[in-house]
């Protein structure tokens, strides 16, 4: 969903005014909370078959909350970026000065049922248990589903399910694409394990788009070799400020002539001031992933790949925060990918929150 320069500023007038309406009231009082943040990257790109590429991006996603009930709560998020890109609301620099697409990414309903169980409804965050030192490999962290998910929180255990429309082909002879996601998470101790079963329902429908493939196999008639049923289970131990974490990804439904496994072990180290190092490697296999909504941080391919991922993350300023980080990825499969040399991404991020 576009918008429009005039309608944006009216978007985020109206919800300044309902702030400002609302702090007019006591804090406590106030059913509106506003929420959001704003980033800058630098990012540096060694490709494949091309000249370096250099680029200033920024991102901003700003939303509001208002608690209708003492059990319901109404979001919405506007962001920036390409609409039609779901695994990314950045805006690249460089466009002649044209001014930033704004749309909206989220807007449901949270409704608490009982002490444990809340129903989410709308187009809203995943809920999936995601890996604590990177957790996109399976699904990309702006990718926003639609449709309607149950979150379960009881003591130490969570669980969720999510039914979610992806294509809606009513004036085609296809079929909807579809999918369903269950999540969960239990500690033990300084041991936590969690994971997650994504079903897709036919993803060759009108809708998906061939252009959203980053890696994945492709049958000679230009559709999604493989089914997709992925499994991904994690496991981590933290000890004091040290997390050590291992993954494990299947793609139960792939096709038997493409490979369809993935793993990924990764160790972060947070100071006594707050600051995390850390460090991944990640090896997944042509299939082990829907490309289409999983991690955009690699350069080519989002499957069909192995390498590493290593950043820091501090404090500058109330607020502020800087990401450093970077990657390096080398083709599993060079017959697939079409070449064979290790690509580089090196990223600084500067962060706000508010």
């Amino acid at each position: 969903m576009k918008y429009t320069s005039s309608s944006i500023i009216a978007c985020v007038a109206g919800v300044a005014l309902l702030s400002s309406n609302a702090s007019a009231q006591q804090e406590s009082d106030s059913p509106w909370s506003i929420y959001g943040d704003a980033r800058v990257r630098a990012e540096f790109n060694d490709t494949e078959g091309g000249s370096d590429r250099h680029r200033m991006r920024m991102r901003l996603r700003a939303g509001a909350k208002y608690q209708a009930s003492d059990s319901l709560k109404f979001n919405l998020r506007f962001v920036t970026g390409n609409s039609d890109d779901p695994n990314s609301v950045h805006q690249d620099a460089g466009d002649a000065f044209d001014t930033f697409n704004v749309s909206l990414d989220r807007l449901h309903f949270d409704w608490t049922m009982s002490e444990h169980v809340n129903m989410v409804f709308g187009k809203f965050g995943n809920p999936v248990f995601r890996n604590p030192i990177y957790g996109e490999l399976v699904w990309d962290g702006d990718v926003a589903p639609e449709g309607l998910a149950f979150v379960c929180d009881y003591d130490a255990f969570d669980f969720s399910f999510g039914q979610y429309a992806v294509a809606e082909n009513t004036n085609d002879q296809s079929e909807d694409a579809w999918m369903s996601v269950t999540s969960f998470d239990t500690d033990f101790s300084d041991l936590s394990l969690g994971g997650s079963y994504s079903h897709y329902g036919n993803m060759n429908g009108k809708g998906i788009e061939a252009d959203d493939n980053r890696g994945n196999a492709i049958s000679v008639a230009d559709s999604y070799l493989s089914d997709f049923g992925i499994a991904d289970i994690v496991l981590a131990y933290n000890l004091d400020n040290i997390t050590l974490s291992a993954e494990l990804i299947e793609n139960l439904r792939a096709d038997d002539n493409v490979d369809a496994s993935g793993m990924a072990v990764g160790v972060s180290f947070k100071t006594e001031a707050g600051d995390k190092f850390y460090i991944q490697h990640q090896s997944i296999d042509q299939d082990a992933v829907f490309t289409g909504f999983s991690q955009d941080d690699t350069l080519s391919q989002a499957s069909n790949y192995e390498g590493q991922i290593l950043g820091y993350k501090t404090k500058l300023d109330n607020g502020l925060g800087m990401h450093v980080w970077g990657m390096a990825v080398t083709p599993i499969d060079e017959s697939i990918a079409g070449f064979d040399n290790t690509e580089y991404r090196f990223r600084v991020d500067f962060n706000l929150k508010f």
